[in-house]
Formats: C-alpha cells, structure tokens, sequence
C-alpha cells in the first residue's frame, strides 16, 4: 500500500461530516482528499479480494459462505483486518472457515459504497444516508487499521509519531491517518446527534 505518504496540507480543507436533514449526512472534499480516500479505499478492496477463497471444492460451502482458509492471512495488513477470533488455533481455525468469507465481504462492501459515492460526486460533495454513513465508518476504521500497521501504532506512542522528521515518509502516513479519526469522529458525531434527536422525539409523542 504506497500511496499513503500526502501531507498534512492537502487534508485540511473539508469541516468533516455534519447532518443534512433527518438521517442525512453530508461533506464536501477537496480533490486532493477525494484522491486519497478514493486511492486508499480502492486498495483495501483489491487487497481483501486477493483473499478470495478460488479453491474450494464444495460449491455447498462456498454458497452459505464456509471457506477453506482456517489459517491467518501471512500479510499483516490482511491479518489486521482479518484477525483471529479466538486465542487457541483450533478454535480460531474452526471459526475462520465458517465466518471470514463474510466478513472480507461486508469490509469489501463498505469500501465499495466508499468509493461509489467519491466517484459519483463531481464537486467533491458526498451525502449519506443511514445505511451507507455505517458503511463509511466502517471503510475508515479498516483504511485506519491498515495505516496503522504501516505505522505500528501497537509498539509506537502518538508522541513519538508526531515528532516524526519532515522528511520521513511515515509522517505523511500518520498526517492521513489522524485526519481520517478527525472524520471518523465527525460522521460519528452526526449520526449520535440524529440518533438523540430520535429518541427526544419519540419521548415528546409518547
């Protein structure tokens, strides 16, 4: 994944995702973040299909979704994305093969509907409904995991990234990575506030 090292300047533009109407969420991006959120959902798609389970030698498995993978990805990105559920192998291995499959494809789904929205907009405005504002928090927290394991953010501390030289290309990386919790945070914070705003009403009719 090599497209991640753009600076900090080119992800400023956008005020993030605010509510538009009843259960309608709506940002606009530069060009220059479209690019990035379209270059970086387009490989988490191409990346989760390289785990496409293409040797499976029962057509009934494969059709409720059992896969013949009962073992980690090697790539550690895909690892982080499609981590073990359990800590003993047997156990983890037995649930893998019955809920990977669905799982890479409800991640593929939400990079899709990511991506669909960016390419369909021509001024950079992107506007959400319920389902799909779900299905991008879910395409950010996954293009999140992967800048993370690209930073190693488990073994590195927030202080120590910040204080990253100019010139190393990990710093780019951290500047998308923590513009991308900003947004997070702003499309999550929309959708809590569409979801009190339910909730007052119902108790006001009640």
């Amino acid at each position: 994944m090599g497209y991640f090292a753009t600076r900090r300047s080119a992800m400023t533009s956008t005020e993030g995702f605010k509510r538009h109407g009843d259960h309608s969420y709506i940002a606009q991006f530069a060009d220059s973040e479209k690019e990035v959120l379209l270059n970086l959902c387009e490989q988490i798609i191409e990346l989760l299909a390289e785990r496409t389970d293409h040797g499976h030698d029962d057509p009934l498995a494969a059709m409720v979704g059992i896969t013949s993978h009962d073992s980690p990805p090697e790539d550690e990105v895909l690892h982080r994305l499609l981590p073990n559920a359990y800590a003993d192998s047997v156990d983890a291995s037995e649930f893998r093969r019955y809920t990977e499959s669905t799982l890479r494809q409800k991640k593929q789904a939400h990079a899709i509907s990511m991506r669909i929205h960016l390419k369909s907009s021509d001024d950079g405005t992107v506007d959400l409904d319920h389902e799909n504002a779900n299905a991008w928090l879910g395409a950010i927290n996954d293009i999140r995991l992967a800048l993370g394991v690209r930073l190693k953010v488990e073994n590195s501390s927030h202080e120590e990234l910040e204080l990253l030289a100019p010139d190393d290309p990990l710093r780019g990386v951290y500047a998308v990575y923590t513009w991308l919790g900003w947004l997070q945070e702003t499309l999550l914070s929309a959708l809590i506030d569409d979801a009190d705003e339910d909730e007052e009403a119902q108790l006001g009719n009640s």
